[in-house]
């Protein structure tokens, strides 16, 4: 829920700049202070993945040296679900278990408030908090440390190690402690990297042995072709293939297709199983699909402010995008008047200069109705008029945003025009009823999908942005950021995918862009797993009932039908969090 007041936070001092930071997320989290509330809570996690099996051995080595203490460590994942708990005095157990600090519940910030789990992902660096300087009540009776655990070779957060005692019990010497233990913990985790990349390099070569087709071995951050398949994949190709192969896994299937620079391809997967050690990575195996033609690689970029002039195709090969490419002839041929529909940043205004560059317009008039609407009732129809008389081309941006006594005459204008595709409209998928009644004076209308049902063309799409973003130096983006960018689901779209690549081109001094210099919500994101496009919709439909009843969270789950810890389950399982998502 969202507080009404300002926040009943009564301390003695003035807080850290970090506490107070922690406690002003918290707040606008919507996090109460009572001392009683509900954390989200699942049992479904695996207990014995890759960061439990990195840390076991180092904590229960460390809990033994505290033997007769009342100290715990706490291991957290990267969504700040604690998975496991070491105690060194039983008699600590009944206080952590009553406050909730067992495996199982979420402590991120959002949840939970100021707390050494929760506020280090949020930092991203080591932090500690003391008594009440946690935001929610129930925690004040403790200290804790909270360090993030870092990925060896991309640098990424895999969780958090956190030491929780009595507030009374807390000494300065267990913060040094709890950094060496981290040492260790990502050491093993770079151990076990290596050990996994055998085991899959093996399994790859037994392969080999069977089979001259095209052979990929391959995880996030690895990959090994055959001859056969290094001409068929570039740098980009791999975060696509990795993209739709672990998918098909995910989803039961073995066998599928795959949309390549070099053309379309039948896959067949062998997942390479580590046993204890989990999912070691696929090997992938190509068939070529003789009647597939290469999809190009258009030169030019893809976004909303691209000059109408623009011919070539916007980028991208994945089904959904050929599918709306395929169309522009057939729209151009019908000679009537077309709308492009869409969410905001989907390239509405680029694809409409793309299909008046088709047609061969050489003179092409562009209105926006959120600038030229202003000019008083029926003036923009009246130049559109005009333009269109004189043989130009015009395309009309935001026609959501256009007055309400112009639409009628918009859409009389719209029944005249007999030239193929002359007049042009672009409107946001969520228009009023009086913009839908327009629209329908325009025969032919094409939707563009959004950037999260087409993640696949951020791969043609991260080039052509850097090539605008970047015209006095070569930028590149590496194959793991490119990956964490695809499983990103970008409610801004291309708009968005463009902000943050300057941002990040801005951050890499040597034009490559690495998975650091993203933002940490992004990468934060990419280490989950992607949704399938019905979670999508779930996902879209919880985010917008959450913005209508101004985030409280008790109201929204009302609204939608369900109880708060189920929506709670969701939250976390569909990477939504607070404010991020309620501003998009």
């Amino acid at each position: 829920m969202r507080n009404s007041e300002a926040p009943a936070i009564n301390r003695t001092r003035t807080p850290r700049p970090l506490i107070a930071a922690s406690w002003l997320r918290s707040y606008a989290s919507g996090v109460p202070q009572a001392a009683e509330f509900e954390l989200p809570y699942s049992d479904d996690f695996d207990r014995e993945n890759r960061l439990s099996r990195a840390a076991q051995p180092v904590l229960e080595r460390l809990i033994d040296s505290m033997s007769g203490t009342r100290h715990s460590m706490v291991l957290a994942d990267v969504d700040g679900r604690i998975v496991n708990r070491w105690v060194a005095q039983r008699a600590l157990n009944d206080k952590l278990d009553n406050a909730r600090i067992a495996p199982g519940f979420e402590f991120a910030e959002e949840f939970a408030g100021t707390n050494g789990v929760g506020t280090a992902l949020e930092e991203r660096k080591a932090v500690i908090v003391h008594g009440t300087e946690h935001f929610a009540d129930f925690l004040h009776r403790f200290s804790c440390v909270g360090i993030p655990i870092l990925h060896p070779t991309r640098g990424t957060i895999e969780g958090v190690l956190d030491f929780t005692c009595l507030a009374t019990d807390f000494h300065p010497l267990m913060t040094p402690l709890l950094v060496e233990a981290t040492k260790h913990i990502e050491t093993r985790f770079a151990q076990e990297a290596s050990a996994s990349e055998s085991a899959l390099l093996e399994a790859f070569v037994r392969m080999r042995r069977r089979t001259r087709a095209p052979l990929v071995a391959m995880r996030t951050n690895f990959l090994l072709t055959n001859s056969a398949a290094a001409g068929i994949l570039n740098g980009l190709d791999q975060a696509v293939l990795w993209e739709v192969a672990s998918g098909l896994v995910a989803g039961g299937h073995d066998v599928g297709t795959v949309e390549l620079s070099t053309g379309r391809y039948g896959i067949r997967i062998s997942p390479v199983d580590g046993g204890d050690h989990g999912a070691l990575g696929l090997v992938v195996r190509f068939s070529p699909i003789p009647s597939a033609q290469p999809v190009p690689i258009p030169a030019l970029t893809a976004n909303e402010s691209a000059p109408a002039s623009a011919g070539s195709s916007p980028p991208g090969r994945s089904a959904q995008w050929v599918h709306v490419l395929d169309r522009v002839p057939a729209l151009i041929r019908s000679g009537q008047p077309i709308a492009v529909c869409g969410e905001s940043g989907t390239g509405k205004h680029r694809f409409a200069a793309h299909l008046h560059a088709q047609a061969g317009h050489e003179s092409v008039r562009e209105f926006d109705a959120a600038v030229d609407g202003r000019e008083g009732p029926g003036r923009l129809v009246e130049r559109c008029r005009a333009a269109l008389e004189r043989g130009d081309g015009v395309i009309i941006r935001h026609l959501q945003l256009l007055a309400p006594e112009s639409l009628d005459e918009l859409a009389a204008l719209a029944r005249r025009v007999s030239r193929p595709a002359q007049l042009i409209v672009t409107v946001h998928e969520d228009a009023t009823d009086a913009v839908t009644r327009t629209i329908g004076a325009f025969p032919q209308q094409v939707w563009l999908p959004p950037l999260r049902q087409r993640s696949e063309d951020i791969a043609e799409i991260v080039p052509a942005l850097l090539a605008d973003l970047s015209s006095q130096r070569p930028a590149v983006c590496s194959s793991a950021a490119l990956q964490a960018l695809m499983r990103y689901e970008w409610p801004g779209n291309i708009t968005e995918l463009r902000d943050v690549l300057g941002v990040a081109l801005g951050a890499a001094p040597r034009g490559v862009i690495e998975p650091a210099h993203l933002p940490h919500l992004i990468l934060r994101r990419a280490q989950g797993r992607k949704l399938t496009p019905m979670e999508y919709s779930e996902r879209d439909l919880i985010v917008k009932t959450l913005a209508v009843v101004d985030g409280n969270r008790t109201e929204a789950a009302r609204v939608l039908g369900i109880g708060r810890a189920t929506l709670y389950r969701k939250l976390r399982s569909l990477g939504i969090s607070a404010g991020a998502d309620l501003a998009d």
